[in-house]
């Protein structure tokens, strides 16, 4: 499984520097399209197993590319128009998607007089923070994008052979998203003209709009830094970078950067500031929690925090759990799993398991805070995900049941299981020894060391910024 993995991502990225060398006159106010492709969302299923297979390079023009060399590789195309970054006063531009920044955090860290922040929503301002709609930028290039979709189809006719290239969803997903990159260059082109910005911030580059923004204000020689939205699962989601700098949690995903060929003094270990509330804020009262979900203050609380497309497993471990007689069990639903319509009949599982066992407590409602149950469980079971990081953070005991391997989590492997049995076996140890649980307490103080070493992120995050707007940055 490995070895495919691998072999795929290597011909991914030859694939997408073949592609960007084959469509390199696909333009628009000196931005090459192709660096704008999501370019893993213009391959359909059948591909992406084509691309498994070591053998695809034969249809490839480069047959090697070592991890080290991946960055650069797409720097050569940015490199020649990028401007040196211009120490000048101005505001601080947040660009609102994927941010993932709490109420608190807006309030706590920005001031208002020195930060706009950038929206795909009409209003005033938020949390009196002033706020700008991209749309009130609008720029008319139907001509360019017509004379660009024209460019692009003769192009494809050249390579219709191409597996890849000459693929009708992989032409049909690229040539529909060129009027967005268009309409976005344009618009953000002219509000970084007409805006004095001094720094971006945007929360992810895998997002068109925030790609943009970030190439775009490199041209301007405005320094930009991208927010880490969560943990490093897929290689093709957070390389290549093209913010000045990469904010992230801890020395694990700074490693990781520096394996695939990012220049150290473009990472920034800041941590985020979402996590900042898990010691900030006030969380929801002990009396009050037991009450809201009915739960047994004489037993133990587990929170089941589930993952999509792993029902069985938590069937099964949840079938055992609640025959322990210690136990009381939150079964919290991953978001994306309680935003789908009834008719997906995705929550119907939860709902039979909350139905068939009094000490199972379903929380279905939408927008519940995390840390309001962290705060107050004794316990936390999750898949590989983000909720592992932020239990650790919230000094709670963390086991995860997955069959799937992920480094991230290595110094905590102790606590992964691959079958439900065995962890429901080693949970009741767990609970009975003492022991047990200093050592845990002692692994996770391990982990946080190395990926998440600070406590606090907003300061830091605030002292980056102010650095890459007075210090120049090449």
């Amino acid at each position: 499984m490995m070895q495919k993995r691998e072999a795929y991502l290597e011909n991914y990225w030859l694939t997408f520097l073949d592609f960007i060398e084959v469509f390199k006159e696909l333009v628009f106010e000196d931005v090459p399209l192709p660096q704008l492709a999501n370019f893993y969302q213009l391959l359909d299923h059948d591909l992406r197993e084509e691309m498994s297979d070591p053998e695809f390079k034969k249809h490839l023009n480069s047959r090697i590319l070592d991890m080290a060399h991946i960055q650069p590789q797409y720097e050569q195309w940015i490199k020649p128009l990028k401007m040196p970054i211009e120490t000048k006063p101005g505001k601080t531009l947040l660009n609102y998607d994927y941010l993932r920044f709490s109420e608190n955090n807006y309030i706590k860290y920005f001031d208002a007089k020195q930060t706009i922040i950038f929206a795909r929503w009409k209003r005033k301002d938020y949390l009196g923070i002033p706020v700008h709609y991209i749309n009130d930028y609008k720029v008319d290039v139907s001509e360019s994008i017509n004379s660009l979709l024209e460019k692009a189809n003769i192009l494809f006719k050249l390579v219709d052979k191409h597996p890849v290239f000459g693929n009708q969803y992989f032409r049909t997903s690229f040539l529909e998203r060129i009027r967005h990159m268009v309409q976005f260059i344009a618009a953000v082109n002219r509000y970084l003209k007409e805006n004095i910005i001094s720094c971006v911030v945007v929360g992810t580059t895998e997002d068109l709009l925030s790609r943009v923004l970030t190439i775009i204000a490199t041209y301007l020689g405005i320094p930009s830094i991208c927010m880490q939205h969560g943990l490093l699962g897929g290689d093709e989601a957070y390389i290549p970078v093209f913010s000045t700098k990469v904010a992230v949690y801890g020395e694990y995903e700074k490693d990781w950067y520096l394996k695939r060929g990012l220049v150290e003094d473009r990472i920034a270990i800041t941590g985020h500031p979402r996590f900042d509330d898990i010691f900030t804020q006030e969380h929801l009262p002990k009396e009050e929690f037991l009450k809201l979900y009915k739960l047994n203050p004489k037993k133990k609380t587990v929170l089941c925090a589930t993952q999509p497309n792993y029902v069985k497993q938590w069937n099964e471990l949840i079938d055992i759990l609640a025959q322990n007689p210690l136990l009381e069990i939150v079964l919290k639903p991953h978001p994306w799993e309680l935003s789908r319509k009834p008719e997906s009949k995705l929550m119907d599982n939860y709902y039979e398991l909350d139905n068939k066992y009094e000490s199972v407590k379903l929380i279905s409602k939408k927008g519940v805070n995390l840390y309001d149950i962290l705060s107050n469980v004794d316990m936390v079971i999750t898949n590989l995900s983000t909720v592992g990081l932020e239990t650790v953070l919230a000094g709670k005991p963390l086991f995860m049941l997955s069959d799937r391997e992920f480094d991230y989590y290595e110094r905590l492997k102790d606590y992964t299981f691959t079958e439900p049995a065995e962890l429901a076996k080693y949970l009741t140890k767990f609970i009975r020894y003492k022991k047990l649980q200093e050592i845990a307490k002692e692994r996770g103080k391990e982990f946080l060391d190395y990926a998440y070493p600070q406590k606090l992120s907003g300061d830091l995050l605030i002292e980056e910024i102010n650095k890459m707007k007075s210090v120049e940055v090449l």
